[in-house]
């Protein structure tokens, strides 16, 4: 009877087991055709808990094999399977000899081991690689996917001149957010040279989101900028030293307020397409922002029947299940429409300088009623993105919680604005003055909640030092 028992034990763990695979490059392979390698053993145990090695030989027992690479870097692949393809076109097809994941130049190799990740759900966004609500079934057969780029050079560009900028990104930054990119299938960068590092801003004391600063009393560090030539080309990317065609993928200034138009994004990549342009740079001010907008970028660029929605849903229903997709939608678009309206009365409104809030309260204008309309706007969004935070599954929650403290962040800044208004009137001007003073420590808060890179850490010390401190000086020089 133990017998008969323990027996049952080890055929259930057995079966329980995940798969056992191999992984199959070239002796001589190139180092992405390992990265890529890597990259599919480490996305099978997330997804599968599969058993994974890497060797140069193909097994003699069969079982699960993964052919990585191209017939040129990987004598295991024959020439016949492999398909006629460009440099930048990448293969996942599967063969009596194992699937095979490759492209026609190594970069390429990365972009397939992506889109193989992308294939059984996992999405890969700006700041990390989320898994599917939904665990795929693991099967390697009846695959057969050729792609090739509808554009050829596709760029990232996050240099801006002030602290929000990836000037102010450390080097550990900088390589987690390009090996992103490279799963995107960007392949150029934009690193400019000569660059100078911005001007450390004092975070310490008296200071609205302080504890996105973990304890550091300036900001940025003052360290200077980190060469990242040689680590861009290691991981296939092309470093430009100047933009070429820039898309912005939110606000196209400095601005501190989330300012996302996929419509607008879409057009003129259809431009780039229509017009066999081949290139685009995408502009980038605060990262966290601009997930969709790079996800959908990136697909785009390989299939051209992709659209703002489609893409969009791809991305949030995959890792935020049912019901999240049609309310981030919603956002999305009343954040549109907010951003039409900045950009037709007040393109600066958000640009982080010492006249941010200074020239509201200064102004000899009433409140314009725009400014109201866009408030209203923001607070619609921001009541959506926290209803899809509420039923996103609990691995995707950073998503949707990030765009929703965000928005808080920017109801709280209109309403420093209205506050800033009403200020005018003499027999309430301290009062709103006050006011408007703790709507920026609010905002500030609000943000630091979910802040996770340097451009949020940036635009949080840039606000404190021209709004919530110039606008403190002000109170205090009336006060006297």
């Amino acid at each position: 009877m133990w017998r008969s028992f323990f027996l049952s034990l080890v055929l259930t763990a057995s079966a329980l087991a995940g798969p056992k695979v191999t992984l199959v490059i070239g002796e001589k392979a190139h180092a992405l055709d390992k990265v890529a390698a890597e990259q599919i053993a480490t996305d099978f145990k997330a997804l599968f808990e599969a058993e994974t090695s890497i060797q140069s030989t193909v097994p003699a027992d069969g079982g699960h094999v993964v052919l990585v690479g191209s017939p040129q870097s990987n004598p295991a692949i024959a020439a016949e399977a492999w398909p006629k393809i460009t440099e930048q076109g990448l293969v996942i097809k599967s063969t009596p000899k194992g699937l095979i994941i490759g492209g026609g130049c190594p970069p390429a190799t990365i972009w397939a081991a992506s889109e193989l990740a992308h294939h059984f759900g996992i999405r890969h966004l700006l700041q990390g690689d989320v898994l599917p609500v939904e665990k795929p079934a693991f099967k390697l057969d009846g695959l057969d996917m050729v792609l090739e780029p509808k554009i050829l050079q596709r760029g990232w560009s996050m240099f801006n001149g002030v602290a929000t900028g990836a000037e102010s990104w450390s080097k550990a930054e900088h390589l987690a957010l390009m090996k992103q990119l490279v799963k995107l299938k960007y392949n150029h960068v934009l690193l400019p040279q000569h660059l100078r590092a911005p001007a450390s801003i004092s975070v310490e004391g008296d200071v609205g989101g302080r504890k996105a600063f973990g304890g550091a009393k300036v900001f940025p560090s003052g360290e200077p900028i980190p060469d990242l030539s040689a680590e861009a080309t290691a991981m296939g990317l092309v470093a430009v030293p100047q933009d070429f065609v820039t898309l912005p993928l939110g606000a196209s200034s400095t601005s501190v307020l989330p300012q996302i138009t996929l419509d607008a994004v879409e057009r003129r990549l259809r431009t780039v397409i229509k017009y066999n342009a081949g290139s685009f740079l995408a502009g980038a001010q605060i990262p966290g922002d601009l997930n969709a907008s790079a996800y959908f970028t990136s697909r785009v660029s390989f299939d051209e029947k992709v659209t703002p929605a489609s893409a969009l849903n791809d991305l949030v229903l995959t890792i935020c299940g049912d019901g999240v997709t049609e309310r981030v939608q919603k956002a999305l678009d009343l954040i549109s429409q907010a951003t039409a309206l900045i950009e037709k009365n007040d393109p600066e409104l958000g640009v982080p300088n010492a006249e941010i809030f200074l020239r509201h309260l200064q102004s000899k204008e009433a409140l314009p009623a725009w400014i109201t309309e866009a408030k209203t706007l923001y607070t619609g969004a921001m009541s959506e993105m926290f209803r899809a935070n509420t039923r996103a599954r609990e691995g995707a929650r950073s998503f949707t919680l990030y765009h929703a403290k965000r928005l808080e962040f920017t109801v709280h800044f209109f309403t420093a604005l209205e506050a800033l208004y009403k200020a005018h009137d003499a027999a309430t001007r301290d009062e709103a003055l006050e006011g408007g003073i703790e709507a920026i420590y609010n905002a500030l808060n609000s943000w630091s909640d979910v802040a996770r890179d340097s451009s949020d850490r940036g635009a949080i010390a840039l606000l404190n030092e021209y709004g919530y401190r110039v606008l403190l000086k002000a109170s205090e020089g009336e006060g006297k």
